[in-house]
């Protein structure tokens, strides 16, 4: 361990002062120093050179306190310069124990213990001359038993031990005068700044007396003032107290017509939402309506010339039936003694009354074809009244989808179910249409008896109106009004005729 290297470290800061061997000298107790030169390490001198006191090992030397270069940590004493033939050297640093730490080098972490080569003590008797006298003086004899005045030799050693009191008492005087005057240079400069502070501390407290003095004349101007204003300032005080109330009053009312506006405000929000949801509905349905005025419009055209188309068949087979009647009857003139049989031929009879047969179903078709229109023309004026006020106003829209809604449910119980039934049915029909006439309906009506004696008989409508012809160029049949009857009834109505003719022939 003694040619280790390690690094000595503050044990304030933990900085590193140097590096050097693990060789020491103990020096009393608690201080420890280098053998080899430590002017390497970062160790800094403070404070004023002063002596080592008498009777140590360090008196005659000039010392200075020893400090951590980074903290300014006392690490111990550093002798600046030492007697001749000292024990300490010039430079050299006296470390107390408990202010370093010793670490090996190559492992930081590892505490070292110094290696100590030598002890000194600190305190050194002042009988260590008397010792050595007394060591020399059996020896002196010895040595000079021939010389004749061994008193001479005694003399000349208490001289030296008296020269060399003397010269420490000198070195004392000289280290008690140094620190004398040290003493009295700092008493000097101390008394300077004490003199320095009690002018600072004379001029503060004049200052501080003239502030007192302005700051009594200030309080009492404001007394005076205040005195003055006392009852002005009672009187605005009281104003602004009731002025603070009404404020209060104020904002109370404020944040209650403010929670009001709120509560407001957030109900119209809802209202507007609904009113956008109604109007977009209200959209929908417009469009939806638009859409079925449409196709109502074109079913109603397509109505229209299906009606006319069976107008004109139908004024035809009453010129037929008129022509069939004129011949039957000039033919009833001409064969009236021949039997009826042989005049009316069963065949002919037959085609008579499925004419007379087609004619009612053709007439029954143009009157429901009629209502039909009529039905169309009336929802077309009511689908354009609601659209007229779904573009004024939106509730107006709303009011007038609903109207038109329940006008849907008081119509007949025929055309309920829509738009999109009325379509289907207006498709329906129009296709039994284009079938043909000689497709029988059981349900299809018919004309009442005397309806169709006079229609055939007169060729005029159910109204009194003469039918048009398609030569014309009338654009709507008249609608043929009156009760319906069934196959059946025209089944019978017949075989009455039948019989009649029979019977007249």
């Amino acid at each position: 361990m003694a040619d280790t290297l390690i690094v000595c470290k503050c044990s304030n800061c933990e900085t590193a002062l140097g590096s050097l061997t693990n060789e020491w000298i103990q020096v009393g107790k608690n201080y420890i120093t280098s053998t080899q030169d430590v002017g390497h390490l970062l160790v800094a001198a403070s404070g004023d050179v002063r002596f080592g006191d008498v009777g140590t090992l360090i008196a005659g030397c000039q010392l200075q306190v020893a400090v951590c270069a980074k903290c300014d940590f006392n690490l111990g004493q550093k002798c600046v310069k030492s007697p001749a033939d000292h024990a300490l050297n010039d430079g050299q640093v006296v470390f107390r124990v408990t202010s370093i730490n010793l670490r090996l080098a190559s492992d930081m972490r590892r505490k070292v213990a110094p290696n100590i080569k030598r002890v000194l003590n600190l305190k050194v008797h002042n009988d260590q001359p008397k010792k050595e006298q007394a060591d020399a003086s059996p020896e002196t004899p010895q040595e000079y038993d021939a010389a004749p005045n061994r008193y001479l030799v005694q003399i000349q050693n208490e001289l030296e031990a008296h020269r060399q009191q003397i010269g420490q008492i000198g070195r004392t005087g000289v280290y008690v005068v140094s620190n004398f005057k040290s003493a009295v240079a700092r008493v000097d400069w101390q008394i300077r700044q004490l003199n320095e502070s009690v002018d600072g501390i004379r001029s503060d407290a004049d200052r501080q007396r003239h502030a007192l003095d302005l700051l009594e004349s200030k309080v009492a101007d404001a007394k005076e003032e205040e005195a003055k204003r006392v009852c002005p300032c009672e009187a605005i005080v009281a104003r602004l107290d009731k002025k603070l109330q009404d404020t209060d009053v104020l904002v109370t009312e404020l944040r209650r017509a403010l929670q009001k506006s709120q509560s407001e405000s957030e109900t119209l929000r809802q209202r507007l939402s609904l009113t956008r949801e109604e109007l977009e509905v209200a959209r929908g349905d417009a469009a939806t309506l638009r859409a079925d005025a449409d196709e109502a419009k074109n079913a109603a055209h397509e109505s229209l010339a299906m009606s006319q188309e069976y107008a004109c068949e139908v004024s035809s087979l009453r010129r037929e039936v008129k022509q069939l009647q004129a011949q039957m009857k000039d033919e009833r003139i001409l064969s009236q003694p021949a039997p009826a049989a042989a005049s009316f031929p069963s065949h002919e009879l037959d085609i008579l009354a499925s004419s007379i047969s087609k004619i009612g179903n053709r007439a029954s078709q143009i009157e429901s074809l009629q209502m039909e229109f009529d039905l169309f023309k009336t929802r077309l004026q009511r689908l354009e009244a609601a659209r007229a006020g779904v573009a004024h106003s939106n509730r107006g829209g709303m009011a007038a989808t609903t109207s038109a809604a329940a006008d849907d449910e008081n119509e007949p119980p025929g055309y309920n179910g829509g738009t999109l039934r009325r379509k289907r049915a207006y498709i329906g029909g129009r296709e039994d249409m284009r079938g043909g006439f000689d497709k029988t309906s059981t349900k299809r009506a018919a004309l009442s008896m005397s309806d169709r004696d006079s229609g055939i008989s007169t060729g005029n409508g159910r109204d009194g109106e003469p039918y048009r012809s398609c030569s014309s160029g009338s654009t709507k049949a008249t609608s043929l009004s009156g009760p319906r009857r069934s196959r059946e009834d025209v089944e019978d109505y017949t075989a009455v005729r039948r019989e009649s003719w029979s019977g007249s022939g």
